[in-house]
Formats: structure tokens, sequence, C-alpha cells
């Protein structure tokens, strides 16, 4: 049963059974981004088909924020239908009603640790985007759910998972004050390590968003705090 060609809508609403949960109406959509194609409602709890008729995945939510695994799909056969039927099933039997999700684990880390907020999504998003421009820009950072704090600095291009991550999660993130360059002498000799400041750039893009900072002499960094 491949929907390519086919309505996705009319497809799972004729062959899954919503139990108490209601569809919910979903507006036309463009077929060059992904966005939600199906969905069944409960109260403050639904279960999402996003993607594309040809290509998607499918999740429970809870508060709008996914709280089961998400599977994907390429084509609705019986064994996609088999298990999207179980996730309604679940939520019908109340298994995500008490489910906790990352709101609710952060909040709570929050009060347990008496920890104060001092950034917004917003911000890290300017910041982060700003200092990508970078290259090569040694950080650091720490989650509010780690208990070890990271010792050694990483190039922020190659790191995929800051970018992607909620950023509401993030304890602290240090960026490096300098960046080591090496400049390449030909093959009989050692390439030669230059060192490049950028301190100034840095602070120039945390005070052209009004983010607040601490310098650190330890290991040379600039300190952003999302919780303290």
């Amino acid at each position: 049963m491949n929907t390519i060609g086919q309505n996705l809508q009319e497809i799972l609403l004729n062959n899954l059974n919503p139990q108490s949960g209601w569809s919910q109406p979903i507006s036309a959509q463009n077929d060059d981004q992904s966005s939600i194609q199906f969905q069944l409602v409960w109260n403050g709890i639904a279960f999402t088909v996003r993607g594309w008729p040809h290509l998607g995945w499918f999740y429970v939510e809870k508060d709008s924020q996914i709280v089961s695994p998400a599977y994907d799909y390429r084509s609705i056969d019986e064994r996609t239908l088999s298990v999207m039927q179980h996730m309604i099933d679940e939520i019908e039997a109340g298994k995500y009603n008490h489910k906790k999700t990352l709101k609710d684990k952060i909040r709570e880390t929050i009060q347990n640790r008496q920890l104060s907020s001092f950034m917004n999504t917003t911000k890290w998003r300017e910041l982060i985007g700003s200092i990508s421009d970078i290259k090569a820009l040694p950080i650091k950072y720490k989650n509010i759910f780690e208990n070890d704090c990271p010792q050694d600095f990483w190039t922020l291009d190659g790191d995929e998972y800051l970018l992607s991550m909620d950023k509401s999660t993030i304890e602290w993130l240090r960026i490096s004050c300098t960046i080591e360059k090496q400049e390449y002498l030909g093959q009989l000799l050692k390439p030669k390590m230059n060192v490049v400041r950028v301190r100034a750039e840095v602070e120039s893009i945390l005070k052209r968003f009004s983010i607040n900072y601490v310098y650190d002499e330890n290991d040379n960094s600039l300190v952003i705090y999302g919780y303290r």
C-alpha cells in the first residue's frame, strides 16, 4: 500500500482506529517542506505524522514536545500501520499521561539545583549563528543534565550537535579567545603554529546581542551562562 500519489490523511484515517482521539484538520502542504501530514489529538497529547507522503516519521507529543521514540517510514504498509496503531493504543491506555517532557525535566533540574536563568533560545541561536562564521573556533559547553564538565576544547566546525540540540539545556558555553592554526612550510619542515586572537571579535558579537559574559583567565575563554 504505497502512499505515492495517494492522500496520506485519508489512508491513515481509513486504516487507523483513533480510539477517543480526534483528527486535527491539516491545511494544504507544500511538497518541498517537511510538515505535519496527519495528527490525532487528546488532551495535551498528540500522535503526529510529519514529513511527506512518501517519506517521514511519526511520534507522540505531549505539550508539543516529543515524548516517544520517532519512527520513520518510506511507505505506509501493514507493518507501519501496526506500529502506528500500537502507539495510539498506548496513548489511549494512558502511557504518556505522566510522561515528563524536556521542559518538565529542565524545570525540575533548575529547582533541585537552585539555578537562575540568564539566556533564552533566541539569544543562543543569535550567538551560535554568528560565531559559526569564525572558522575553527574552539568551544566547549555543558548541559544542565551532565555531572562532569568537559575538559578540552573542540572546534565549533565539527560540532553538529550544538546546532541541533535544544538550547534551553545549555548550562554554559566557553569560547576560546585564541585559535591555533598550522602553517605548512614544506615537506622537510615542521608546520608553524600561528596563534590568532579572536577575543575582540567574539566580544563584539556578544555585545551586539546584549549577552552577558565573564572572562576566565585559567583557560583564556569567554564564558556565557545559560544557568547559574
